[in-house]
């Protein structure tokens, strides 16, 4: 053999022990545990437990900071058909071998569901998601993976797709509220309903609701004579009449609405709806709504994200309990709208953006248009911003009802102001530091979290 071929040959050999054994030393240096941060899971969600996760999952640790997470869990939901919810789960990569690394996961649960059975299958498949990065730490060696599936599954899959209820779903509810003072009582009470019907293709809903509230107060009045001048007791004190007021509010509404999909962006349909409501002077409103609506993000993704845009015409018929300031106690009017809605959900958080624009066509000068924006943003790993700020500019109060009203009518809210516009805010933060750790639970004396009322 050739002196050079034969010096290469072993110079390869040389350097080979030395490659396998840095293959073992990288293998066997594996992290003890995956670090996790999961975010979406709402606490009003009662299938999305924090506490049952941390619990049922011990083989990762859970941390408060998204920033030092090896894995970023974001958990979205929406309404799906049939009255359930669709979970959509997000693994996204950040540190270490699994930067750059996403997977997603869709969870369906039915509206007949209990919120055990949705907690037990979300946290199933939250683990069959962190599986395959869990297999790459030293607590992986010690998991056991059970591969067999559940017989009762199948069982569940072939009765949906034959639903004999042919996927509507019916829902009657009822509230009551009474607040009590020693100079004032207040009771409000309602009821609703809703019919629903769910498809990929067709989207049919009706529901109604109806609100009550009975109001009294007593108002200490100093009592005086045909002058002004004070009336005395036989003591010399001035006599204190109460008056009693009373009020009752009441509004009904009912709305049905039809969509047809005919593409993954295109759809149309219309809305009806009718309502009852003193405060704004109607009588009765009926309404009818035709429109047509374009999705620029197709259906798989509208979880994490979607922009719509809807446009309609509608045609409004409104009797009312007063005369308008322009002197009408009924028409018909006709007007359009524009509308568009942008949503994102993602690692830095979530933001919707909505905004609406209407006018009547038969008089343009009647015009309102709207913005609202609700957001909740990390900043940083440890301190979070929220807000929600919605601003209409209104130019088309036809309904605002002529004549004098008292103040009592103005503070007990029967009444309508004039305004040419309105604003409402909400904002916060939220700042944590400390422990960066959030694997223990810990249920125990609640003390008076469930408490409503003064001390």
């Amino acid at each position: 053999m050739r002196p050079l071929p034969l010096l290469l040959v072993l110079t390869f050999f040389s350097f080979l022990p030395s490659a396998i054994s840095q293959t073992l030393i990288d293998n066997n240096n594996l992290p003890n545990k995956l670090k996790v941060f999961i975010d979406g899971c709402n606490r009003r969600d009662g299938g999305c437990d924090m506490d049952f996760i941390r619990t049922e999952i011990t083989a990762v640790d859970f941390y408060r900071d998204n920033q030092t997470a090896d894995i970023f869990l974001l958990i979205n939901d929406n309404r799906s058909g049939g009255g359930g919810k669709q979970y959509q789960l997000l693994f996204i990569g950040q540190q270490n071998i699994h930067a750059g690394r996403r997977d997603t996961l869709y969870v369906n649960t039915k509206q007949t569901d209990t919120d055990f059975e949705v907690r037990e299958k979300l946290t199933r498949f939250i683990k069959l998601g962190l599986a395959p990065y869990v297999a790459k730490t030293k607590a992986g060696e010690q998991i056991e993976i059970n591969m067999k599936t559940d017989s009762g599954v199948r069982e569940d899959t072939i009765q949906e797709s034959t639903d004999p209820w042919n996927y509507w779903v019916f829902n009657l509810g009822t509230d009551a509220n009474i607040e009590l003072e020693e100079l004032s009582k207040e009771i409000n009470f309602g009821g609703d309903f809703n019919i629903n019907r769910i498809t990929d293709e067709w989207k049919i809903s009706l529901s109604g609701r109806i609100d009550e509230r009975l109001r009294r107060t007593i108002q200490n009045v100093p009592r005086v004579d045909e002058n002004d001048d004070p009336v005395l007791d036989q003591d010399g004190n001035q006599i204190i009449d109460q008056i009693e007021n009373n009020f009752d509010v009441s509004e009904f509404g009912f709305s049905h609405q039809l969509v047809k999909s005919i593409s993954p962006q295109w759809s149309y349909g219309y809305d009806i709806a009718g309502r009852q409501n003193t405060r704004l002077n109607y009588k009765v409103q009926v309404s009818f709504r035709p429109g047509i609506e374009y999705n620029f993000f197709p259906e798989s993704v509208q979880n994490s994200r979607f922009l719509r845009v809807n446009y309609g015409v509608e045609v409004r018929n409104n009797n009312y309990v007063d005369e308008t300031i322009y002197g009408a106690t009924k028409e018909t009017r006709v007007l359009h709208s524009l509308r568009a809605s942008l949503g994102l959900n993602e690692r830095w958080g979530n933001v919707e953006v909505g905004y609406r624009f209407r006018n009547y066509l038969d008089d343009f000068s009647f015009w309102s248009t709207g913005l609202n924006i609700s957001a909740e943003v990390r900043v940083t790993g440890n301190f979070s911003f929220f807000m929600r700020v919605e601003g209409n500019y209104v130019k088309d109060q036809i309904y605002l009802a002529s004549g004098d009203f008292s103040e009592q009518d103005i503070l007990s809210g029967r009444v309508t102001l004039p305004s040419a516009y309105n604003i409402d805010t909400r904002f916060g933060f939220n700042y944590r530091f400390g422990s960066n750790l959030n694997n223990f639970v810990n249920r125990r004396f609640f003390g008076r979290a469930n408490f409503v009322g003064n001390d």
